[in-house]
């Protein structure tokens, strides 16, 4: 998915919010505005939104002199999410398809997104009540067909928190198709995506290979992946690929992949064809 002019002014807002997390100089908070400004003077609109934000936040690091801002709010997401476990357990267990209500408990995940808001608000509201509704798109038949005959399956995470969600998810999945399953994180920290520690730390790896994609962007952007990961995603049965920052970077993949995420924008809307906070299960066929 290429940028959209509209995707400008947020990255703007995410640079200054970021900024303020950091520090409370306001000197400081202009320099990072100002650099990031003149980084994007120099966009190209083929460029894919995860592509720029990896510069963008490389150039708040070097302005700032801190390269993970939002450590605090990542551990804070997956206490949050580890604390909400066992409650949806149960209700997982009460579904009458458990594999449909992990799917979209782990699209609920999804809102915990520091890029798109400041706070993670009632996720356990949001939850139940995208279990009660319909999905705004309905690819679920094909998903679970894929995966009644996958042998690797391939999941792509995005947010802390989320990930917590990502694992009772590929938990349900293995009850359905107890095969290899694998779990691609960032290669380094950028917002609050989860990176290889995150993923052990909420017992990832109890459930799947984990193994991180050699990029800083915030969506699977194959060109700067290492070449582990690419074989990875190329040779995988099913792709399923959590959130708006990998919708954005695979969209125009050259396989199929499920897009599993909530639509947190007008842009995404747009090209999804999906009103904003709607959970989405979407196929991508390579045309």
């Amino acid at each position: 998915m290429r940028i959209d002019v509209e995707c400008i002014p947020c990255f703007v807002r995410q640079a200054r919010e970021t900024a303020a997390r950091v520090t409370s100089d306001g000197a400081l908070q202009w320099q990072v505005v100002r650099a990031v400004c003149r980084l994007i003077d120099g966009v190209t609109p083929e460029m894919s939104p995860p592509q720029l934000a990896e510069r963008i936040y490389d150039t708040i690091a070097a302005v700032t002199g801190n390269g993970d801002p939002f450590v605090a709010e990542k551990r804070r997401a997956n206490e949050l999410a580890l604390g909400l476990e066992p409650r949806f357990k149960e209700v997982l267990a009460s579904e009458p398809d458990p594999l449909l209500g992990a799917v979209k408990l782990s699209i609920a995940g999804n809102s915990m997104d520091l890029g798109v808001v400041r706070d993670y608000g009632d996720v356990a509201g949001l939850a139940h009540s995208m279990l009660a509704a319909p999905l705004g798109i309905d690819d679920y038949a094909a998903l679970r067909e894929r995966l009644s005959e996958a042998r690797h399956v391939l999941v792509v995470g995005d947010n802390n928190g989320e990930i917590v969600f990502d694992r009772l998810l590929i938990e349900q999945m293995r009850t359905i198709r107890p095969c290899r399953y694998t779990y691609v994180v960032r290669g380094r920290p950028v917002i609050n995506d989860v990176t290889m520690e995150d993923a052990l730390a909420v017992g990832m790896d109890r459930v799947a290979d984990v193994v991180a994609s050699g990029s800083g962007a915030p969506g699977l952007v194959l060109s700067d992946c290492v070449a582990d990961t690419r074989r990875l995603f190329e040779s995988a049965d099913l792709v399923v690929a959590k959130g708006q920052g990998n919708y954005e970077a695979l969209s125009d993949a050259t396989r199929d992949v499920f897009f599993l995420l909530m639509v947190k924008c007008d842009v995404i809307s747009r090209d999804v064809q999906a009103p904003v906070g709607v959970a989405v299960v979407k196929q991508h066929l390579p045309l």
